[in-house]
Parts: C-alpha cells; sequence; structure tokens
C-alpha cells in the first residue's frame, strides 16, 4: 500500500530510474556504476550526458542502432563512473506506460498540477509503494518493479475531481428540473382529460 510523503530530498536518497514527464517529452535518469552501458529504448533518445557524483560532466563515446524496433546506444565512458545518466524522450498524453526490462526502483514525476489516484479519471498500476510531493509534481515510486512486467500511470489536472463533481451536480439539477417539468404536463394533460370527459 502506498503512503503520501512530503519532501524535496527523496531524489538524493533514490537510487534507480526516474521519468520526469512534462507536456511533450520525459527526462529520464538513470544511475550508473560502471564504464560501459548498453541502453535498449522504445523511443530514440536525445541530449545524453552523463555526470559524475560530484555533478561534471563526463565525456562518453556511444554507438546506435535501430533494430527491431528498438533504439539501442551502446555508451563507454573514459574511466569507470559513479553518477548519472541524463537523456530527453518525446512523449505526449496523459497515460504513461514503461515495459519494464531492468532491475531496480522505478520512479515518476508527474508534470506539475497534475495527480493520479482517482478510479474514474486515473491511476497507477501497480499500486506504488510510495506517493510523495515536492516542488517538481506528484511523485511515484517502486521499490523493487523486477515484480511487475509494466508499469502504467493515467494522471490528470488536480482540479479534474472537483470540475467532474460540479458537471454532475449540473447534471442531477437538469433531471430534477426535466421529472419536474414531465410531472406537471402529466397533471395538466390529465386536467384536461377529465375536463373532457365531463
Amino acid at each position: 500500500m502506498a503512503f503520501l510523503i512530503h519532501s524535496a530530498a527523496l531524489a538524493e536518497e533514490f537510487n534507480g530510474t526516474t521519468y520526469r514527464l512534462s507536456q511533450s517529452q520525459m527526462e529520464v535518469t538513470v544511475p550508473v556504476n560502471a564504464s560501459r552501458l548498453n541502453l535498449t529504448l522504445h523511443e530514440a533518445a536525445s541530449n545524453m550526458t552523463l555526470l559524475d557524483e560530484g555533478g561534471k560532466m563526463v565525456v562518453i563515446n556511444s554507438s546506435y542502432n535501430f533494430w527491431r524496433g528498438d533504439h539501442n546506444y551502446n555508451i563507454a565512458f573514459e574511466k569507470h563512473v559513479f553518477g548519472n545518466l541524463i537523456y530527453s524522450m518525446p512523449y505526449q498524453g496523459q497515460q504513461f506506460i514503461l515495459p519494464l526490462r531492468d532491475e531496480g526502483p522505478v520512479r515518476v514525476i508527474l508534470p506539475p498540477g497534475y495527480a493520479t489516484g482517482n478510479r474514474i479519471l486515473g491511476i497507477a498500476r501497480p499500486d506504488p509503494d510510495e506517493i510523495s510531493a515536492d516542488e517538481g509534481g506528484m511523485v511515484l515510486t517502486w521499490r523493487n518493479a523486477s515484480r511487475y512486467q509494466m508499469i502504467e500511470v493515467s494522471y490528470y489536472h488536480e482540479n479534474a475531481p472537483e470540475a467532474l463533481v460540479k458537471i454532475f451536480a449540473i447534471l442531477v439539477a437538469a433531471a430534477v428540473l426535466l421529472l419536474i417539468e414531465y410531472y406537471a404536463s402529466i397533471r395538466k394533460l390529465r386536467a384536461v382529460r377529465e375536463d373532457v370527459e365531463r
């Protein structure tokens, strides 16, 4: 079961892959503790940058090929590096689907002003282990993502539940008015029929 945490320091203690979503792309941060890395992605990556644990850029050499619908990157570093590989991928919509290929924790950060968790408007499947909030948006964390084949997050504007309640209230009010008008016209018709029969 997920629990809510309010903290901006969560990113520092997280040692897994992070997907930060926006309206047109996502930024992916992959922890690195190696001198080489192979990435297989469903979309082409751009703006690949490697930062060491001190935040300094490290030179990378990479080769790329596209095979059977996958974008494959073979990345080599000058030396053994402990840090983060950061890259961008195109992304649109309000549904994030992640086929899981690697082991380790996964974190998804929704765009600011968006939320998930309403059964009608959108939920995360499977349930995240943690749900937190920071200045960047709602953060969903799966500590042992290797148990799953896929993570799916449907999300919506934070004010969507209130808007939905207002729409339902308007529809209910309109239905009540129609029923009142219907019963009033039935009574009038009965009164006219009774007058005719007399």
